[in-house]
């Protein structure tokens, strides 16, 4: 499965064989299909592995934030990165974990397809509460745009890392200012006034 996750993260699903999977794990070609009979059942087996402590993780942040008359913004983007971050420093498959779903999203797979619109739905409510000023097509545009960014800088945190000249992994503090940094560029944008259309 980590091999699997690993190489649909670098290549895409549908740029890897069951064949090429088995190689790259040292097992014989009949292994995946004795396991999980079919690509597709790799793949949700590998969904059934990576996304619970996510969801977990949002839907506990998500139903503190519902309970208050006026959620702080700050808070609602916490509630979008935090739970992507889930395992990210775990130096066996963290990072490899999270550019897979990120692929999936990214190209728009089936597997992915009502997750956006399940994130909408849900952030939504929160949204209007701390944003009163935004019209739902101004805030779910905005959504989308904080979650593919969310998305893409924590699949490549630790490139980014790097490319900021820090040498070495990322560790815990320096994950926790990532997130923050992060964090703050996604309320400023959800913030930005709307641009009046120019006559």
């Amino acid at each position: 499965m980590d091999a699997a996750e690993r190489l649909f993260a670098e290549r895409g699903v549908d740029a890897v064989s069951l064949r090429t999977i088995n190689a790259e794990a040292g097992y014989s070609v009949a292994a995946l299909h004795y396991h999980f009979a079919t690509r597709d059942g790799l793949i949700r087996a590998l969904l059934a592995r990576a996304q619970p402590p996510m969801l977990e993780r949002r839907t506990q942040m998500t139903a503190e934030l519902s309970a208050l008359p006026d959620p702080p913004l700050e808070k609602i983007a916490q509630a979008l990165v935090r739970p992507m971050s889930v395992g990210l420093l775990d130096r066996r498959a963290g990072a490899s974990r999270l550019r897979f779903l990120a692929r999936l999203y990214f190209d728009r797979s089936p597997y992915m397809a009502s997750m956006l619109e399940e994130s909408v739905e849900l952030f939504l409510p929160l949204l209007r509460r701390a944003l009163p000023g935004f019209d739902d097509h101004t805030l779910k545009r905005r959504w989308t745009f904080a979650s593919e960014l969310a998305a893409r800088a924590l699949a490549n945190a630790q490139t980014l890392h790097e490319n900021a000249g820090s040498r070495g992994k990322l560790r815990a503090a320096e994950l926790e200012r990532f997130l923050q940094e992060l964090e703050n560029f996604i309320v400023g944008g959800l913030r930005a006034p709307i641009e009046k259309e120019q006559q």
